[in-house]
């Protein structure tokens, strides 16, 4: 039976756990009637599941591509003895959508977002002996709900919209933790004095503990702090667990993380009580500062010519979900071998392990939010949440350095059609302040490809298959930063906005199809007869855009071919179409450093 079975988060680690993953029961609901016949106190016998696989997928089991709104899944498990004087938390990577819980009947909890991670403590709802834990999950083909590239069609496939996924996609798993706990980090690194700032969150928080800090490289302790955590009095009432203003650890003489050199440095987080510990928690940190200077992107205060790729992470039988995380591995290996120094995760936030191996290996990314295809007062609520917690559980990953709310105007379709409906630019600018009000660290992209408001760079969508034509449409855009020049006749900036000197990146390009490799696939503009014309005319787009000195990157599309769309540099089972080695004499040649 596939099961994956390694522990679900690599950046936020603890010894005792047990998955989840694997076989559970599972059932349609197509007449909403579950709640209401408490299937939750029952027995659900209708089928099975493998998860974290959507039903859709070949992997599940099931591989039912039509669309059932309503879905329950229930499975037993029992605590090691061991537990039996610990907290106990249900922990979820991704669920999609709306998500209900209960443990051996008993309501629990409701939480909802497709992308982000959540948790329940259900210590107080557990019995001796076997438990069982059951799950309703509400997924609508809705516009109002951030759904990426899947379709909400109910044909199916249409253009570069794909099979839909519903409910449970990434890992569930059990965590034993002390009576008081680690919720959260977040690590502040300064390379211009060596040290990270680490503000944390605690649960259950009731007596004083000791929160000890032990920074290692290679095994060898480095550093260590540790501060005294007291409840302390606010005139509003009691504080939340978390040190006022944080603390600060020094990594003295830090190497700094880059593409080229991704250093990081392991943390370990232990909870203690009159020297008895209560919690541990490994992590890690790099060391490495984003900034913008004279139009030009920096890492680290150095130029840095970003190089990137298209990367929508779908694969063949898991759809949203890889078989092992070594095809997650694979993919960002692939990535660098291809030239690229980062990727755009396009309409999807990943699972752990993306970015756990784009730390490790040295990748460069961009999260970008899930679109929605209606803009209301429903979609403003359900983005602003779930984008909010989505910076926040993805803030600490080196790797990260841009963020993108809004993608071609999806979700305030109505810029497209003309619209002066006030609330679409105040939708994307406070999406914008959103993010800088949890990250002042990062770049934030307003709204990647055109029509932007606010936003820290201007990132330009065009796939002229013509390297002269695309030269033509960016010298319109020089010339008047509002000209409707590109291939969607739409202006880089809406009216009211001005151009203030941010960096430049054609973030959407190529997405060259091939013509011998499948006639009846879906691509951009017209086909290259070969695999060396796909090349040829790679090379002549990437020279044009290397060309211009106020380009500070680009971002290639794409890397994968995904179901009908075939424009990849791999096909959609990752087999290579032309060898990276050519590849990336084109995309690598150019840097700054």
């Amino acid at each position: 039976m596939l099961q994956r079975s390694e522990y679900p988060r690599p950046q936020f680690v603890r010894d005792r756990w047990i998955t989840l993953n694997g076989q559970w029961d599972f059932a349609f609901d197509d007449e909403n009637q579950g709640v209401l016949q408490e299937w939750y106190k029952d027995t659900i016998k209708q089928q099975q599941i493998i998860v974290p696989f959507a039903y859709q997928s070949e992997a599940s089991g099931i591989h039912d591509t039509t669309i059932h709104p309503v879905v329950w899944y229930q499975r037993s498990f029992s605590i090691p003895s061991d537990w039996q004087d610990d907290r106990v938390v249900l922990n979820f990577n991704a669920v999609d959508y709306l998500t209900m819980v209960w443990v051996n009947g008993k309501y629990v909890g409701t939480h909802k977002g497709g992308y982000v991670g959540f948790k329940f403590d259900i210590t107080d709802y557990l019995v001796e002996g076997e438990n069982q834990v059951t799950i309703r999950v509400e997924d609508h083909p809705s516009i109002n709900q951030p759904r990426g590239k899947q379709t909400a069609r109910a044909e199916g496939c249409w253009a570069c919209w794909y099979t839909p996924v519903t409910g449970i996609w990434q890992s569930v798993w059990l965590e034993a933790v002390g009576t008081t706990s680690i919720d959260h980090v977040k690590l502040e690194p300064n390379i211009e004095n060596d040290t990270v700032k680490v503000h944390y969150w605690l649960n259950n928080f009731s007596e004083p503990v000791t929160l000890k800090v032990t920074v290692k490289e290679k095994g060898q302790v480095i550093s260590e702090t540790s501060v005294e955590v007291a409840r302390r009095h606010h005139r509003y009432g009691d504080l939340i667990p978390r040190n006022d203003g944080g603390f600060t650890i020094a990594i003295p003489e830090a190497k700094l993380w880059s593409p080229e050199e991704p250093h990081l440095y392991d943390l370990e987080f232990r909870v203690l009580q009159d020297e008895k510990l209560l919690d541990e928690v490994k992590t890690y940190v790099g060391m490495r500062q984003i900034s913008v200077k004279n139009g030009k992107i920096h890492l680290n205060n150095e130029p840095y010519y970003l190089r990137m790729v298209l990367d929508q992470g779908f694969w063949p039988r898991g759809i949203y979900t890889p078989e092992s995380i070594d095809e997650i591995k694979y993919d960002v290996e692939m990535t660098k071998a291809f030239g690229f120094n980062g990727a755009r995760k396009h309409q999807k936030f990943e699972d752990p392990y993306y970015y756990y191996y784009c730390d490790q290996l040295g990748l460069l990314t961009w999260c970008e939010m899930a679109a929605c295809y209606f803009y209301d007062e429903e979609v403003s609520l359900n983005m602003t949440d779930e984008w909010q917690r989505l910076v926040v559980e993805h803030y600490n990953y080196p790797s990260v350095m841009a963020w993108v709310p809004v993608n071609e105007s999806w979700g305030v379709d109505q810029l497209v059609s003309g619209s002066k409906d006030p609330r679409l630019a105040n939708h994307m600018n406070t999406l914008y302040y959103l993010t800088k009000s949890l990250d002042t660290t990062r770049l934030v992209v307003g709204n990647d490809g055109w029509q932007m408001a606010i936003t820290d760079i201007i990132a330009i969508h065009d796939y002229n298959q013509d390297a002269k034509g695309l030269k033509e449409s960016y010298a319109a855009f020089k010339e008047d930063r509002h000209a409707r020049s590109f291939t969607n006749r739409l202006p880089m900036l809406l009216d009211g906005y001005e151009y203030t000197g941010q960096p430049i990146m054609v973030t959407e390009f190529g997405g060259v199809k091939v013509k011998e490799q499948q006639a009846e696939g879906w691509g951009y503009g017209e086909d290259a007869e070969s695999y060396d014309d796909m090349v040829e005319r790679i090379d002549q787009l990437v020279t044009m855009l290397e060309e211009e000195e106020e380009i500070c990157g680009f971002c290639y599309t794409q890397l994968t071919d995904v179901m009908q769309e075939v424009n990849g540099l791999l096909t959609y089972d990752r087999q290579v179409k032309v060898d990276p080695a050519i590849i990336a004499k084109i995309f690598g040649r150019k840097q700054y450093r």
